[in-house]
């Protein structure tokens, strides 16, 4: 009898074993199916599920700090700058797009609205019942221009047209339309507005706003790549569409460093030089699709800001590459076509002029503005 049930007890081990195995077998086929066409990197399926379901469980979004928010915007809700942190980022993602690479993604929301690479302006226009045609206003730029934490109302764009209504009722009507794209600096911009006017776009102003992306991510306006050209590279390196595995490394910080193997001197003068060489060659542009250009230098925390270390909210390092760059570009502002330095607005700013790290809060987004039209409204009257 103990035999017999030694028998019977391996026996159910054995079936147990090879139904365990049954199992799995259907399991690792459905999740095959959907891996095959998602390029999994492992040759089981189940492992790449299990590794899938590991990383949602460990990548929480980290909670939205609005305590910036809150500084800049005290007249809102904790609400409003809550729901505005959020959807910015949410919005903040990227897709392909020819010739430039990559775009923002549109996006619908209560704050921030994109459709087709251009962000939504309110008031998006002017119209004076005396203006015979209406300007279309096209504004270039990074994170700044696009308005980064910040709500469309509260964008450049935006405010250029309100304050442009408020101060000259009486002059052209006009349309504003914000390219601004995060990451982009002179050189991408240089080649947006190019396959927008081989779309054939003719707008009759082109602003753009210049200088953190630039400078700041120094390694691509060195090289005229774009930010994300290092994921491009990789992919090409790593043969992606013959083996299905791509194995990132996020290399984004080089962009931020100095050089190692280049003398810091001609490294910045080469920054200089590609930004100039890019302003010069979208002003031709502009001029032989006859449309008025403007360019912009921004003001940074690392330039000419006093209260820069008092700042709460702002970056504060110092001995940057501004130090060289932006004096050079300040004394070259009287001598270049259609070119402001504007990098000096921050010397007697004591509130709040930043909602993060790098851009504007509204308040100070309203005083670039200001200098903006300043420089521009004598061809609009």
């Amino acid at each position: 009898m103990q035999s017999k049930s030694k028998r019977s007890a391996g026996r159910n081990i054995f079936f147990g074993f090879i139904t365990l195995l049954l199992v799995l077998l259907i399991v690792e086929i459905m999740f095959s199916i959907f891996f095959y066409h998602k390029y999994g990197n492992e040759k089981l399926a189940i492992v790449e599920a299990g590794k899938m379901l590991k990383g949602m469980l460990k990548s929480k979004p980290n909670p939205v700090n609005v305590e910036n928010q809150k500084l800049v915007r005290s007249d809102s809700s904790e609400a409003t700058n809550r729901q505005i942190a959020e959807e910015i980022r949410t919005s903040n993602k990227f897709q392909y797009e020819p010739w430039v690479e990559f775009r923002n993604i549109d996006y619908a929301d209560r704050y921030v609205n994109i459709q087709n690479a251009i962000r939504k302006s309110i008031p998006s226009a002017y119209f004076n019942p005396a203006s015979k045609d209406t300007l279309d206003i096209y504004f270039f730029g990074g994170s700044t221009t696009f308005g980064f934490n910040l709500a469309d109302e509260e964008t450049i764009p935006s405010q250029f047209v309100k304050l442009y209504r408020e101060r000259y009722p009486n002059a052209k009507s006009i349309r504003a339309y914000n390219f601004g794209t995060p990451t982009y600096y002179s050189y991408q911009e240089l080649m947006l507005f190019t396959k927008l006017l081989f779309r054939g776009d003719r707008p009759g102003a082109v602003v753009f706003l210049d200088g953190v992306n630039d400078f700041w991510f120094a390694k691509a306006s060195y090289y005229n790549q774009s930010y994300f050209s290092y994921v491009l590279r990789q992919v090409f390196n790593q043969d992606l569409l013959t083996t299905g595995k791509f194995n990132f490394k996020d290399t984004a910080d080089r962009m931020f460093r100095d050089p190692t193997d280049i003398p810091l001197k001609p490294f910045n003068d080469t920054l200089i030089a590609h930004y100039l060489t890019n302003i010069t060659n979208a002003e031709m542009m502009a001029r032989l699709a006859g449309a008025k250009s403007y360019f912009f230098c921004q003001p940074v925390p690392f330039y000419k800001y006093p209260n820069q270390q008092k700042d709460p909210i702002c970056f504060k390092d110092q001995h940057t590459r501004f130090e060289y760059i932006y004096p050079i570009l300040e004394k070259k502002a009287g001598s270049l076509p259609n070119f402001s330095f504007l990098g000096n607005l921050l010397e007697n700013e004591t509130g709040y002029p930043f909602v993060d790290g790098l851009h504007y809060s509204p308040a100070f987004t309203k005083k670039v503005v200001e200098q903006m039209l300043v420089v521009m409204i004598k061809d609009l009257e």
